[in-house]
């Protein structure tokens, strides 16, 4: 199943050691597609509680985070071959 993950790290938690922090951890847990700069798409079988309660640690109370399951239904401009090739070898 492919879940996104997005995420806002906010003031005064946002130096880019945070981010950094959050993207390694997502690039080690997951199978992985980065669409943007704090949006990921990810392929496990979790749900997507599952997966926010995993990335929650590495956030602050202040950030916010959204998990969301992608039901096969995309389409998407400009994003690149190679993650629309991630995307069509997913099964949703």
């Amino acid at each position: 199943m492919v879940f996104l993950i997005a995420y806002d790290l906010h003031t005064p938690y946002d130096p880019p050691e945070d981010y950094q922090r959050v993207i390694a951890y997502i690039k080690t847990t997951f199978n992985w597609c980065h669409v943007e700069e704090s949006v990921w798409l990810v392929d496990c079988a979790l749900n997507a509680t599952e997966i926010r309660e995993l990335v929650k640690p590495q956030l602050h109370t202040t950030d916010t985070l959204f998990v969301a399951r992608l039901q096969g239904n995309w389409s998407s401009w400009a994003l690149g071959d190679s993650r629309n090739n991630w995307l069509r070898n997913r099964s949703f």
